[in-house]
């Protein structure tokens, strides 16, 4: 019984993203893309669609590791939780005497901590009537990802301490060690370096073309950013950044605003003011 309903949730991953168990990385990632794009909150507005987004990332984050979906797809999501409670807790954590007296590396929390892909801020010209009543905007967007086939393009590298740093030792004395921090771009993450000239990959990304639904809410003000969280390039070792829509007021022949106010000049001849005259404005 233990095993039919481990076997029963270990499909929901694969059903979430519309894949099949025998899926590869290339499937997965491909289905993946299209569905995040569906329900990026930014983009799908009905209700629970912020849920599925965020079911998608978890899926796609297990099924992407092979030691996570290999766990997940013999125990199910508990099996799943339970191991990444037991990684939290600083299992196969330990004592590391260079870091903690020549603090090399900085720490396993910092030396693990995400790394980011530049966020990309584009400016979107509105005019005073569209940020009142409010707008929609289709826009294609090109941004660099992944190639398909980019894990296949990596190897082991115990030396990589993560995207673009590889640590180096050499014996100074006998019984002491130095570790020198080098830049290096072939290490994409920890324990990852990436093979130049790899057959799978002619780079380690390539472009792709992906469209937008920018909905400017009404009353949105000048300086204010619509965002689509993750969208921004791809990078192997990084997590993609944002890709902001940063609002900009056009110039109104007529009016202008501050803050929620409407003012607008108007010259009058002077006797109009004097006699108190009606001015249609």
């Amino acid at each position: 019984m233990c095993c039919l309903i481990s076997l029963a949730n270990a499909e929901d991953f694969y059903k979430l993203l519309g894949v099949s168990r025998k899926a590869t990385n290339k499937e997965i990632k491909k289905a993946y893309r299209q569905k995040s794009l569906e329900f990026h909150p930014d983009k799908n507005k009905a209700e629970g669609a912020a849920d599925k987004f965020a079911q998608i990332n978890r899926a796609y984050e297990a099924l992407m590791d092979e030691e996570k979906r290999q766990i997940y797809d013999r125990q199910g999501e508990e099996g799943l939780k339970q191991h990444e409670q037991r990684e939290a807790g600083g299992g196969g954590g330990g004592f590391d005497p260079f870091e903690q007296f020549f603090g090399f590396g900085g720490g396993r929390q910092r030396r693990e901590q995400e790394v980011r892909t530049p966020d990309v801020n584009i400016p979107l010209e509105l005019t005073l009537e569209e940020m009142y009543s409010g707008a929609t905007y289709e826009i294609s967007y090109i941004r660099q990802v992944l190639c398909m086939k980019w894990e296949m393009c990596m190897k082991n590298a115990q030396e990589c301490q993560g995207p673009g740093v590889r640590v180096r030792r050499q014996q100074i004395a006998p019984g002491f060690v130095q570790q020198v921090q080098q830049r290096d771009d072939r290490c994409v993450s920890r324990g990852k370096m990436w093979l130049p000239n790899c057959s799978e990959c002619k780079s380690q990304t390539e472009a792709e073309k992906i469209e937008l639904t920018v909905d400017a809410f009404k009353g949105i003000r000048s300086g204010e950013a619509i965002t689509f969280d993750e969208v921004a390039d791809e990078k192997p070792g990084y997590k993609a950044g944002d890709l902001n829509f940063i609002v900009t007021e056009k110039k109104h022949p007529v009016y202008h605003r501050e803050g929620d106010n409407l003012y607008m000049t108007k010259t009058i001849p002077l006797v109009d003011a004097l006699v108190s005259k009606s001015v249609i404005f």
